[in-house]
């Protein structure tokens, strides 16, 4: 499994390599917050916990990276966004990489939303070795944690949310995966060449914060790189508000680097909206 693990990470981004992603194995990998037993449940972590989740059989990856169960049922990991920052189904997600990496695994599932337009259902994924021997771990945390999935949380109990939130956060910090330099550079690269293309999809990248200024309404963060005619996130008087009570104002951020998580709702990025202010936070 280890093997296959580390394969699939430097597939999804060459500059990876298995010596750099993995040491020992998965679960070694990833920090003991991860990893579960029954000794340490807290409030707000069922969604997020082994305990309870239904058996499953997988039969197919399908091309758009969906997991076809035994029964007919389809899922798709809830939580995360595709290796390429999108949200549209087409986008590729390592499918053919997904099944060699769960073929073999005992995994457990629960759902966390209801089926999208395309009958998947999403899901928290559990996964643990056939032999049983190492408990078995929450697979969102753990791709977040080395940086092969970029997040957009959504139906989740604060305590999934928190976990998750840090998982993300350790890979940030140390530049793993999707989140290594060269691998951001290609990923701007590719928005700035084509913003109209970019309508209707989630984003998450890492941007530097250039200024901030206040107007009638709210207030504007512009960024470096700029992308397309200097993009401009606009805050309103409430979020820059609830961000200031949670002692993350933007004014402070000027030079430093952010992530942000946003739907392009208009052709170009000229302008982006967050809907909430935990889609705007800071790295440095």
């Amino acid at each position: 499994m280890a093997k296959a693990i580390a394969e699939f990470a430097s597939k999804m981004h060459p500059a990876l390599s298995p010596s750099r992603v993995f040491s020992r194995s998965f679960r070694l990998g990833i920090a003991a917050g991860l990893v579960f037993s029954a000794a340490s449940t807290r409030a707000g972590e069922a969604d997020c916990r082994p305990e309870g989740a239904e058996p499953a059989e997988i039969t197919a990856i399908t091309r758009q990276g969906g997991i076809r169960l035994r029964d007919g049922r389809e899922l798709k990991l809830a939580h995360l966004l595709p290796a390429d920052g999108s949200g549209q189904p087409d986008a590729e997600f390592g499918p053919g990489h997904l099944e060699t990496w769960l073929s073999g695994q005992r995994v457990g599932w629960k759902p966390a939303g209801e089926p999208d337009r395309w009958g998947r259902i999403p899901a928290n994924l559990f996964l643990r070795e056939p032999s049983g021997a190492e408990p078995a771990f929450w697979l969102q945390a753990g791709l977040a944690q080395h940086g092969w999935a970029a997040l957009w949380p959504g139906r989740l109990a604060s305590g999934c949310l928190a976990r998750l939130l840090a998982a993300e956060r350790r890979a940030l910090v140390a530049g793993r995966g999707i989140w290594a330099p060269d691998a951001q550079d290609l990923a701007l690269a590719g928005l700035g060449r084509d913003p109209a293309g970019a309508l209707g999809r989630r984003i998450a990248v890492i941007l530097r914060v250039r200024s901030v200024r206040n107007g009638r309404s709210g207030s504007f963060v512009n960024f470096v790189p700029s992308l397309h005619g200097s993009p401009a996130l606009f805050l309103t008087t409430r979020q820059m508000e609830a961000l200031r009570h949670a002692q993350r104002d933007p004014f402070s951020w000027q030079g430093k680097r952010v992530l942000l998580r946003f739907v392009v709702h208009e052709p170009g990025l000229g302008r982006m909206r967050i809907e909430s202010i935990d889609q705007f936070l800071p790295i440095d």
